[in-house]
């Protein structure tokens, strides 16, 4: 009929002037090819985007994944992170300036890398919307970063941190691959929640799309759900907190040489105590502070210093017994808490201070510092000695802003510590006890960034910082790089950092540790400068460090404050008085020993090392016998056997190690 239809129309139109020609034309049915779009180029660019592009791309743009990890770990092993905060930077800007870094560096690699693909004219780059793949890779950027973090937080060392998560990322590509090949149609959704596993599936979706003439290259509108790589941005978008959150709780949690490890209810609990603390506070007459009954709890009353026991010291005997606290320790909390002091003169002033940690595993709280009361003033340096697991590091963290106290309080230029920590920050400088500097910075923008840290006016930093090269010699160094200075010089960076801005309260922890014994008499000089008008607190392992320099020291064990005073009070008190020394051939050693014993005060002294041929005494003299003791051996010890004497007085050492026990020494 159709046909019929046709051949009259075309006859009627035969009635047109003879010039035209299809007045005797017919249609008629048939069969054509359908157009369609023909592939000009080179059949060998086929397997480069199927097989070879498939495999290369996720390794493109994930290999700076371990390089984020590395880095990561690499300043947690430097304690970065725990200098920035006792320099008064919050923890949370010093990780977002992190985030922001290695995502930028993410970014720019995503930009290279589609911008070399759009270069080379290939397919997934040419042929997929504008839009589809820097959004793609925006979110991949982001997930990098995160996953960096989530890595970061299992490590402690950076080496093992590279090969595992370089090994991570390399079975994380291969099952990618292997599933690829498996699995044609669309995946479980359950295998997204490995952001990975999402992004390469995504890019191999979007690669296939490119250059299979079955489907339709991917434009924005193509994400829509239930469109496999729609759904897979979304569990990377998720993700991104969730593995965020991740981090900050296993850092918390996982054993760690930094910082403190919580136990892994620690977000319930904080979330009580912070509900509580809100309810306290908006209740009539709330003010938040401790009572005396809230303190009462804090502080069991079998840890508080027992200040009716007095302390035994024998005049027979150089052996003391020490309790918790001698009276000099009772004397200075009575003087603190009677305010027997100038506030103006005095920057450091430390009230019941304690510091408890949280049990965990089975076992009780830990007493880390128990009621430390005490008070520095300007001008001066205070020693603070103790065996290792004494609590003098977690005393300074708490005064550096580090952890919060569980009672106490502290005072620091004028400012509490739980109230007005951004003003303490300013006026505290911290010398850690390894040097925590930046290679590719140069000793002047050292300095000038602790300056702005600190917030030192911008009109003033040029002064700040050569003042404190000045201090301590480095001025013909400003423009060095750091890691073209010597071990001396480092330290002697790390003390001027202290000393940027002219802080009030000054931290040096082990200034002198590793160093030759002249770069260390320098770095003493510059310590008893630099006391003017400020107070120095400072943690050593030196005695003769501490005699040189400490006009006061305290020494601690198992958090409490054990003795205080100057050396010569320590030495009064603790000390044996003198030790004499005396070397004999092994025949002559009976005689000689006898000798000397007879010239010493009867029950006053100890005989303290006994050789074949040597042997050493401590006694306490009575007046004017030191004086005696040298003429008689000078005149008479060759006659008695005696080839080599010699007196000297008590040193710190030998009061420090009468006051530390062995127990106190093995505390953890």
């Amino acid at each position: 009929m159709a046909a019929e239809v046709s051949n009259m129309i075309l006859r009627n139109i035969g009635a047109i002037p003879s010039s035209v020609s299809f007045a005797n034309a017919t249609i008629a049915q048939g069969f054509r090819h359908f157009p369609s779009y023909i592939n000009t180029k080179s059949a060998a660019q086929l397997p480069i985007a199927s097989f070879i592009g498939r495999i290369l791309y996720p390794w493109g743009v994930s290999f700076l994944i371990p390089i984020f990890v590395v880095a990561i770990v690499k300043e947690k092993e430097a304690r970065v992170e725990v200098m920035m905060e006792m320099n008064g930077l919050k923890r949370s800007t010093y990780f977002l300036t992190q985030y922001i870094q290695y995502l930028v560096l993410a970014l720019a690699s995503a930009i290279v890398f589609i911008v070399a693909g759009t270069a080379l004219r290939m397919d997934m780059f040419t042929t997929t919307g504008k839009a589809v793949l820097p959004i793609l890779f925006f979110i991949w950027a982001n997930v990098q970063v995160s996953l960096a973090f989530f890595f970061g937080s299992f490590f402690s060392k950076s080496r093992s941190a590279l090969i595992m998560s370089f090994l991570v990322i390399l079975c994380s590509v291969v099952v990618a691959l292997a599933i690829d090949a498996l699995y044609s149609g669309n995946l479980n959704p359950v295998f997204f929640i490995w952001p990975p596993f999402a992004f390469y599936r995504s890019l191999t979706r979007i690669n296939n799309a490119s250059w299979r003439r079955s489907l339709r290259p991917y434009e924005l509108s193509s994400l829509a759900f239930p469109d496999e790589v729609g759904v897979a941005m979304v569990f990377m978008v998720v993700e991104i907190p969730v593995y965020l959150l991740l981090s900050y709780y296993l850092g918390k949690v996982l054993p760690s040489e930094y910082g403190v490890r919580r136990p892994f209810w620690f977000p319930v609990t904080d979330a009580i105590n912070f509900f509580q603390s809100r309810s306290t506070s908006r209740s009539p007459g709330g003010s938040g502070s401790l009572s005396r009954k809230d303190i009462a709890i804090v502080t069991p009353e079998h840890e508080q210093p027992q200040s009716s026991a007095p302390l035994h010291r024998s005049t027979s005997s150089h052996l003391v017994t020490i309790p918790e606290e001698d009276d000099d320790v009772r004397d200075e909390r009575k003087r603190i808490e009677a305010g027997e002091y100038d506030p103006t003169r005095t920057p450091l002033v430390i009230k019941g201070m304690r510091k408890v940690y949280e049990g965990r595993m089975g076992k009780g709280a830990k007493v880390a510092v128990k009621n430390i009361t005490v008070a520095a003033e300007a001008g001066k340096v205070f020693g603070l000695l103790g065996p290792n697991g004494a609590g003098k590091t977690t005393l300074i963290s708490i005064l550096t802003g580090i952890y919060p106290p569980t009672s106490g309080e502290a005072i620091i230029a004028g400012y509490n510590i739980s109230t007005n920590m951004a003003e303490v920050h300013r006026n505290i400088g911290i010398c850690p006890q390894h040097d925590i500097l930046w290679d590719d910075l140069t000793v002047e923008e050292h300095l000038l960034f602790y300056a702005r840290l600190k917030g030192v006016p911008a009109q003033d930093e040029s002064k700040a910082v050569a003042e404190s090269m000045k201090a301590v010699a480095l001025e013909k160094f400003a423009g060095r790089l750091s890691k073209g200075l010597s071990g001396g010089e480092k330290r002697r960076l790390s003390i001027a950092i202290a000393l940027v801005g002219d802080p009030a309260c000054v931290f040096l922890d082990e200034p002198t540790t590793g160093l030759d014994p002249e770069v260390r008499r320098m770095i003493w000089d510059i310590i008893v400068k630099a006391r003017k008008h400020k107070t120095i607190i400072l943690t050593t392992h030196s005695m003769e460090e501490a005699e040189v320099l400490c006009s006061r020291i305290g020494i601690m064990a198992k958090g409490t404050m054990r003795c205080l005073g100057s050396v010569l009070r320590l030495k009064q008190l603790y000390g044996a008085g003198f030790k004499l020394t005396l070397s004999a051939a092994a025949e002559d050693m009976r005689r000689a020993s006898g000798y000397v014993e007879s010239l010493l005060p009867s029950g006053a002294y100890e005989r303290i090392d006994s050789f074949q041929t040597s042997a050493a005494y401590e006694f306490k003299p009575s007046p004017g016998l030191v004086g005696q003791l040298f003429e008689i051996l000078q005149r008479d010890s060759k006659a008695n056997g005696i080839t080599d004497w010699g007196i000297s007085e008590t040193s710190l050492e030998e009061v420090f190690l009468e006051i530390i026990t062995d127990e106190d020494a093995s505390a953890d």
